[in-house]
């Protein structure tokens, strides 16, 4: 049941992605968004507009099979956010996707996927959501 919400709100967030990044914020590849395998990237992920204060903020690629399906996801990086940062900057090595999960997903999304608490329950009620950016497999 805990993958499925997963899914939803992933899925949900790639097709909403102004209205996604006015809740949960916004990610961003500095530089060429197309990155090799092995490749050094830097992602910046900016709160400042987002309605919740993220708790976490993990990292994640995801791409489209050939039957329209949504590929795994493929973590990338997993990390905690202060209450009092807004940004976070983080360089970010590729891995070999295709290798691991075959050559024929395409359309790849790097996600910026946060937990955050709702409102000031107890205990603490925790939700999460994302927003993404395309990024290219060279």
């Amino acid at each position: 049941m805990r993958f499925f919400a997963l899914t939803s709100v992933l899925a949900a967030a790639t097709c909403a992605l102004a209205q996604e990044a006015a809740r949960y914020g916004a990610v961003s590849i500095d530089g060429s968004n197309t990155v090799s395998a092995g490749q050094t990237f830097s992602v910046t992920y900016n709160s400042t507009a987002a309605r919740y204060t993220p708790k976490t903020v993990d990292f994640l690629l995801q791409g489209t099979m050939p039957n329209g399906d949504r590929s795994a996801y493929v973590v990338l990086a997993r990390n905690d956010f202060p209450a009092d940062q807004d940004v976070l900057q983080q360089d970010l090595t590729m891995p070999d996707v295709t290798a691991s999960l075959g050559s024929d997903i395409t359309n790849w999304l790097l996600i910026s996927y946060i937990t955050y608490n709702y409102d000031d329950y107890t205990p603490p009620v925790v939700m999460s959501g994302g927003t993404s950016t395309p990024i290219n497999l060279a």
